[in-house]
C-alpha cells in the first residue's frame, strides 16, 4: 500500500488536475437531490483528489466527506473548499488521508457516495473491499455513483496483466501512467456492484482526438442501497 500511496502523492504534487466535475455528475445530482433536501444530506467522494467534485457538492448545499491516498491532494482540496465556497455553504468539510478500503467513518453515515475514476486504479480484491464498505457507510436508500472504464478503451489488454482485465504499466490511454487499472464490461458490473440494487448503467464511447486517443468507453453507474 505505500508504494500505492507514493504513486498518487507524485500525481498530485506533480501535475495540474481539472477544476470542474463532469457534465454526468452535475445531471445525476440535479435529476435525484432536490434542491431543496441538499442541506440535510451528507455526500462523500471515494478517492476525491483535489476536489472538483467536492468542490461541487459543497456549493449545491451537501455537507461533504472525502478520502484520498494522497495527503497533497486531501490539502488542496480542503483549501480550495474553504476559500472558494466560503459564504456559499460554511459546514466544515471532513477530508481525510487514507485507504478508501477501509473507511472510518460509521454505518449509515451517507446519503450520496461518488467515485469518479478511483476505484477502478486497483485489483479486484481491494474493490470488493472497497465496495463493501461504501455499502456499509451508506444509509438504507441512499445512491453510489460510480464511473469506470470499459474494455473497449484504448490500452486495454497492454501492459503487465494482473488479473483478469487488471493491468499495471499500461503504455497508451487514458490510463497510461496511472498505476493499475482494471477495465470493466457491463456484466462483471452487474457481479462486482452486486450487494446494490442497479439503477442504470449508462455506456459511453467518444474519441478523445486533442489527445491523439482512438477510443475511450465509459460506464456511468447509478446504484442504490436497499432500504
Amino acid at each position: 500500500m505505500s508504494d500505492y500511496n507514493a504513486h498518487w502523492e507524485e500525481k498530485f504534487s506533480s501535475r495540474a488536475w481539472g477544476r470542474y466535475p463532469p457534465e454526468d455528475l452535475v445531471r445525476f445530482v440535479g435529476r435525484h437531490f432536490p434542491a431543496d433536501s441538499r442541506k440535510q444530506m451528507k455526500a462523500l467522494e471515494l478517492g476525491c483528489g483535489p476536489g472538483a467534485n467536492l468542490w461541487f457538492l459543497h456549493r449545491e448545499g451537501f455537507s461533504v466527506a472525502g478520502i484520498d491516498s494522497s495527503s497533497t491532494a486531501i490539502a488542496i482540496a480542503g483549501e480550495r473548499l474553504l476559500s472558494e465556497n466560503q459564504g456559499i455553504n460554511d459546514t466544515t468539510p471532513d477530508l481525510r488521508a487514507g485507504n478508501f478500503a477501509a473507511l472510518e467513518w460509521k454505518d449509515a453515515s451517507f446519503d450520496l457516495a461518488v467515485d469518479i475514476f478511483a476505484i477502478y486504479a486497483n485489483t479486484l480484491t481491494v474493490m470488493d473491499s472497497a465496495i463493501s464498505e461504501i455499502y456499509r457507510v451508506l444509509k438504507p436508500g441512499a445512491f453510489f455513483y460510480s464511473k469506470l472504464w470499459g474494455r473497449e478503451t484504448e490500452g486495454f489488454g497492454k501492459g503487465d496483466k494482473l488479473e483478469e482485465a487488471t493491468y499495471k504499466d499500461i503504455p497508451t490511454g487514458p490510463c497510461a501512467d496511472m498505476g493499475v487499472a482494471h477495465f470493466f464490461n457491463a456484466s462483471e458490473i452487474e457481479s462486482v456492484f452486486s450487494r446494490f440494487e442497479t439503477i442504470t448503467i449508462d455506456r459511453v464511447q467518444r474519441s478523445d482526438n486533442e489527445k491523439g486517443l482512438p477510443m475511450i468507453e465509459e460506464f456511468h453507474c447509478q446504484f442504490r442501497k436497499s432500504e
